[in-house]
């Protein structure tokens, strides 16, 4: 009874009517109307016995067809056969890849379309990255895919800095999907761009599930992504949070939550989701973290964040050692744009470029827009061009989108470039003079811009790099305070300038000037860093910075941070001026080859909590650590354990404590709680989390944190 009834359920989920009266004990019969198509079939279990069942099938058969049914006779093995045929078929599994291949195709001659005529073939190139905080060896696209088909729900987060290969990387867990369909869920990938409609999460999914399964209702998908056979891939997930530039990772959680809920009620049974932001605070903070630990026992998270490219996986040893001979700082083109610019131009121009390194990028855009008059046949030269993609950069950042239709950016380019439109027009020859509307549609088709997948006729700036770009020349252009309607515009800017020279470098810092009370603290620090070569501005007091990377900077030469934590960040080859930090707290950090100054850090308020280096200095630092007077010691135990423990719990909520929060108080240093947590796990009343940012306590000595708290009585 229970496997019939299992059947029954499984067809009436794809749409089908039972009929009763035409079943019997060794077949079922189920009907299913589509508009002009009635079909019926006739469903039995018990292959071993076919030929007479079919016999027997044929009167039922022959009634359903006097009434207008195409009908069909089926035998499977099982249940889980039935269930894998009404999926395969109500999916359109094989049709699905085919799409899904040439989406992945159509990726790859976009890419093409911006790199030099004589780059012909595509092919990803590896990016180094971290999952869970720890560099892998394994190719990202296998460790995520191989993940894929492991048992229970998870969740895979992708962070990388905009324009740093999310897209692609996207594109490439498709691709792999599909090459080896067999044993792999089929991916459903939708892309987020950032439109002009106040939107929500949910209603977005759901309209996007609608939209590419239109043979079933949206809850068999959700029951299908629930079983495992459905992977959600939800590219640019960054675009649907609006930043609000506060310090307070509340405010962006709170932004965030509905989204999260959306997806963590999916994420029961078997389900797989992966999304791709550009890295954000929100991800990092406390709420983040508690959310995830609500649902530890429903599914798991991971997280990978890309790093930059290596520059010796995109060019040749050859072509490496000619850039290294000349003045440029190398490290700086770590960009996948330039990068394939330069491992595709002819040799000579390469050795050209290497004659005036400065102006690679400009060099780079120069190239593809006298590309485009040839490949539109177009008479608008590199600058006129120039000027009406800022034109069009400048409206989406204005009006905070980074997405529109094809006949809205059309309007945008007749209504704000229309006198640019003119001057075009009046180089051609009067037979072959295009009308303004045409010049615009054109235009609409620039190599620049890209179809967008969100939405059919929607287009986009192809990349973060080119976006950037003509954000920055808007910038650049504005006589009065620049100033974007949201943050999210400014990273692409400062990352388009820096494989610049120094001097623009500094010039897009200054111009950025009026926005920066605007910008979040770690954003802040990380593209002064990134601008002017170092980290001096003093106001970072009383901030938390966060999930930032720094490199062969100065950090406070001149200048000084207050009262700061620094956590979940790292630091190459850069310089710390210690004498300019005052109650600063390093938590989660890793410093590689730094260098740190100091006329007397015994005595300084600097404290480091679950950080690494490659020189021992932090370990030499924490020698000297060591809290003054045992009763000190005591009031910092209890008030760390009673945090974890408040008075009035008869028992403790949560093994796992969030770290940070242990922060928030005038009565101890940061440094001297520090020095107490540690003491805490060396006695094994606390241990380390499975996340970092947690500390944890040990429950076999829950009864003395109660003697210590004063509770057993």
């Amino acid at each position: 009874m229970e496997i019939k009834e299992n059947i029954i359920n499984l067809f009436k989920q794809y749409g089908f009517e039972y009929r009763k009266q035409a079943s019997n004990s060794d077949y079922l019969a189920f009907t299913f109307k589509s508009g002009f198509f009635h079909n019926a079939e006739l469903v039995s279990l018990k292959i071993n016995d076919k030929d007479r069942i079919e016999k027997e099938m044929e009167r039922t058969a022959q009634e359903f067809e006097n009434l207008g049914f195409s009908t069909k006779k089926s035998f499977y093995k099982s249940v889980d056969e039935v269930d894998k045929t009404l999926f395969k078929g109500f999916f359109n599994v094989d049709d699905w890849n085919k799409k899904t291949k040439h989406e992945y195709k159509d990726h790859c001659e976009r890419i093409l379309n911006i790199l030099p005529k004589e780059a012909n073939t595509y092919s990803y190139i590896n990016v180094p990255y971290l999952k869970n905080n720890v560099a892998q060896d394994q190719s990202l696209i296998t460790d995520i895919c191989n993940s894929l088909n492991e048992e229970g729900s998870q969740l895979s987060i992708i962070e990388a800095p905009a324009g740093f290969g999310k897209t692609c990387t996207s594109y490439e867990i498709l691709n792999y999907l599909v090459k080896n369909q067999s044993k792999n869920p089929i991916p459903f990938f939708t892309e987020f761009s950032r439109d002009r409609q106040a939107r929500v999460f949910s209603h977005i999914f759901i309209r996007e599930v609608d939209k590419s399964f239109s043979a079933v209702n949206s809850e068999v998908v959700i029951n299908e992504v629930k079983k495992g056979r459905i992977v959600i891939i939800l590219d640019g997930f960054d675009e649907l949070l609006h930043d609000n530039s506060s310090n307070d990772d509340s405010d962006g959680f709170e932004n965030a939550e509905p989204m999260l809920e959306t997806i963590s009620e999916l994420l029961t049974q078997n389900a797989k989701i992966i999304l791709t932001s550009r890295r954000s605070a929100i991800f990092d903070g406390e709420l983040f973290n508690e959310w995830i630990e609500r649902y530890r026992d429903q599914f798991s998270v991971n997280r990978y964040r890309l790093d930059e490219p290596k520059i010796n996986d995109w060019i040749s040893a050859s072509r490496l050692s000619k850039l290294n001979n000349t003045n440029i700082e190398v490290k700086n083109l770590a960009n996948p744009v330039l990068l394939g610019f330069l491992r595709f131009v002819s040799e000579e121009y390469f050795i050209e470029l290497c004659k005036n390194p400065s102006l690679i990028v400009a060099q780079y855009f120069e190239s593809m827009l006298d590309r485009e008059m040839d490949r539109q046949d177009l008479r608008m030269n590199a600058a006129q061009q120039s000027k009406l993609l800022m034109i069009v950069a400048s409206d989406m950042c204005e009006h905070n989108y980074t997405s529109n239709s094809k006949e809205k950016i059309i309007n945008v380019i007749k209504e704000k470039a229309g006198y640019l439109l003119n001057e075009v027009r009046s180089l051609y020859p009067p037979v072959d003079k295009p009308t303004l509307d045409k010049l615009a549609t054109t235009l609409s088709n620039h190599a620049f811009f890209d179809r967008s997948n969100q939405e059919e006729n929607n287009i986009q700036f192809v990349n973060e790099f080119v976006f950037g770009n003509y954000i920055a020349d808007s910038i650049f252009s504005c006589n009065n305070d620049w100033m974007a309607s949201d943050e999210r515009f400014i990273e692409p800017a400062v990352l388009s300038y820096i494989p610049r020279d120094k001097n623009s470098r500094l010039n897009l810092w200054e111009k950025l000037s009026p926005m920066n009370e605007f910008l979040d603290s770690s954003i802040r620090m990380k593209f002064e860093g990134l601008l002017t070569g170092k980290v001096s501005n003093s106001s970072y007091d009383n901030s938390e910075i966060t999930s930032i990377s720094l490199s062969g900077l100065e950090l406070f030469i001149s200048g000084n941070i207050t009262r700061s934590v620094i956590k979940d960040s790292t630091f190459t080859k850069c310089v710390f001026h210690f004498n300019q930090f005052k109650d600063i707290t390093f938590l989660n950090c890793t410093f590689w080859d730094c260098t740190f100054t100091s006329d007397n850090l015994a005595d300084s308020e600097i404290a480091f909590y679950n950080c690494n280096d490659d020189n021992e200095f932090i370990s030499n630092t924490e020698k000297s650590d060591v809290i003054d007077g045992e009763e000190t010691r005591l009031s910092i135990d209890r008030y760390i354990l009673s945090k974890i423990w408040p008075a009035g719990q008869n028992s403790i909520k949560s093994l796992h404590y969030f770290t940070a929060n242990l922060f928030k108080t005038d009565a101890f240093s940061r440094k001297e709680i520090i020095k107490a947590i540690k003491l805490l796990k060396k006695n094994n009343y606390l241990e380390d989390a499975n996340d970092v940012n947690f500390i944890a306590v040990n429950k076999h000595r829950i009864p003395d944190i109660k003697s210590i708290l004063g509770r057993d009585k």
